[in-house]
């Protein structure tokens, strides 16, 4: 289609839209990077007989991959919508917050093994450094780019099945005494002091030295892991097991990825369905395996540190991490008196996520004052009246977008789970 059809189109259905607020189905693309399942978002989407690594479900208007508004016949990009209609679908409020852009990105994320060990930049960083690779002229899909936008990204995981991640540096006496405990790391050992300088200056060193002494520690302590491990196998909930996972997916023949230093170095931690993480600017952090809700601020700009075949920038990544130790907080869901509408609570400022629990005994009213909400079910089938009498139904791995300023009740005739992302009040 002409570039000047399209805008016709967008500009017709978004008036379209405005004439008939009500809800809107969102048609959600996927990402299919390689450590992606190959079960929990095909079954979730009814996918099943699509065995490509199912990565992570977008749902939201990010550039890079925007979710499709259905609109009458027309298939609109949610990010078009928005631009053409901002305070009709965001709210008057929300659209001068954010001029005029969805704060929030919405994903389920599905991993079978480690994705790389990461950071993200805080507002400021973010600025300045897309500004300043816009300056140098490198060009967005670069794969040398570190910044894809110019917004900082603030993340939320919860648990949709037994998830395991690393979150932030371990405890500074629990990583002096797991130097110590390593014979490999004993030069490593020597130099380190539990503090926050020395935590620095450690992990300064493993990131910049060279790939032969990064193998001079890694291999024999690989090595001594693998025999241990035919003797008796390490379980998920050990450090040893992780790393030798990692090992064998991202190491390349007497290499080792330095990436399995932070193994060692950073909190492992176990989230059950309904656990969740909170990750602020500068946490390092990755996840290791399993299903989740992932919500974030409207940005894709990731500094990576290894277990990764894209562009890791040490120098970038040691700008923007914090470098927090101490044992990680895990969130649990908070509920109103009802008990089917939960939420996590977190400081950020573009979003929150809540679930809402119905069965044939249950429903629930809502009102999307002064923002968008957007909704995915999970679990079974769900009816939503809106303010305007019009019924809708909407079944599992379905989404929907419920405009600014919109009534609307919900209620199911069996067992269901929705997700809701919206702007915090």
């Amino acid at each position: 289609m002409h570039t000047s059809a399209m805008a016709n189109n967008i500009d017709d259905s978004s008036t379209q839209f405005q004439e008939n607020l009500n809800l809107i189905e969102l048609r959600c693309a996927v990402q299919y990077y390689e450590w992606g399942g190959f079960d929990y978002i095909q079954h979730l989407t009814q996918c099943d007989g699509d065995h490509r690594p199912y990565a992570e479900l977008w749902i939201g208007a990010h550039p890079d991959l925007p979710s499709n508004a259905v609109l009458g016949s027309e298939f609109v990009p949610l990010n078009a919508l928005i631009e053409k209609a901002p305070e009709f679908v965001l709210g008057a409020e929300t659209s001068n917050r954010f001029n005029g852009h969805l704060p929030f990105l919405f994903k389920v994320l599905s991993a079978r093994y480690p994705l790389s060990i990461q950071s993200h930049p805080s507002a400021g960083q973010a600025r300045d450094g897309f500004a300043l690779e816009n300056a140098k002229g490198i060009a967005l899909d670069n794969r040398d780019r570190n910044y894809k936008d110019d917004n900082h990204k603030p993340e939320l995981i919860s648990a949709l099945t037994d998830f395991y991640a690393l979150c932030g540096f371990k405890p500074l006496s629990q990583i002096a005494s797991l130097l110590n405990t390593i014979s490999e790391f004993g030069l490593l050992a020597e130099y380190f002091q539990p503090t926050r300088k020395s935590l620095i200056e450690l992990y300064t060193k493993v990131m910049e030295m060279s790939q032969a002494n990064i193998d001079s520690f890694l291999s024999p302590f690989v090595e001594r892991l693998k025999t241990q491990q035919a003797k008796h196998a390490f379980g998920k909930e050990s450090m040893e097991y992780w790393v030798l996972k990692a090992d064998e997916v991202f190491s390349h023949g007497p290499h080792k990825d330095r990436g399995l230093f932070s193994i060692c170095l950073l909190n492992l931690v176990h989230l059950r369905p309904g656990d969740a993480l909170y990750l602020p600017a500068g946490e390092l952090h990755a996840h290791l395996e399993g299903s989740g809700i992932e919500i974030m601020a409207n940005s894709n700009n990731v500094l990576r540190g290894g277990l990764t075949p894209k562009h890791v920038d040490v120098q970038e990544l040691l700008k923007v991490l914090t470098f927090n130790s101490g044992n990680p907080e895990i969130l649990n869901l908070k509920s109103d008196n009802s008990g089917c509408f939960q939420w996590y609570q977190t400081p950020a400022q573009e979003f929150e996520l809540c679930r809402i629990h119905l069965d044939k005994h249950q429903n629930h009213v809502c009102h999307s004052e002064h923002d968008v909400h957007i909704m995915l079910v999970t679990q079974g089938r769900v009816s939503i009246l809106t303010g305007k009498n019009t019924h809708h139904e909407f079944g599992s791995g379905q989404v929907f977008l419920v405009p600014a300023n919109q009534h609307y009740d919900l209620s199911s005739d069996m067992e269901s789970n929705l997700f809701l992302a919206r702007v915090p009040k």
